[in-house]
């Protein structure tokens, strides 16, 4: 089993608080050129499925109130966050539906160091978003 990245457990504890939710994959972000591999790493993001019991139109309400609130409290700029639904076939029958919520610096010439504390200040605003959500 993996270990959650430091930078991104906040986002994962809290949209796992929503029980709405369970995650299962993450990336805090990794944007220093020696970092970078064939997959652009120059986001964080996590991904999720609707927690038991609960319904695709849920989550996604979830995810369109988050980004809502996100983009009238922060704007686009330094950070573009975005949400999508990813279908992954897994045969030819199946088609596998998860849910993305991704943070983009949005300049992607700033310095590592720039996108990285850009991505971390979005965290915590995305965290304090889903905070007062739940009350």
């Amino acid at each position: 089993m993996m270990e959650i990245e430091a930078r991104i457990r906040p986002l994962v504890d809290a949209l796992n608080a929503t029980g709405l939710v369970q995650t299962f994959s993450s990336c805090e972000g990794h944007f220093a050129p020696e970092e970078q591999t064939l997959v652009d790493r120059n986001q964080a993001e996590v991904r999720f499925i609707p927690a038991s019991g609960i319904q695709s139109p849920q989550v996604e309400r979830l995810l369109a109130s988050v980004l809502i609130r996100f983009k009238q409290s922060h704007g686009l700029v330094p950070t573009t966050v975005t949400g999508f639904k990813l279908f992954t076939p897994l045969d030819e029958v199946e088609v596998e539906e998860t849910f993305v919520l991704q943070l983009r610096p949005f300049n992607r010439f700033d310095s590592p160091n720039h996108k990285r504390a850009d991505t971390d200040r979005a965290i915590q605003q995305i965290v304090a978003i889903l905070g007062q959500m739940k009350r």
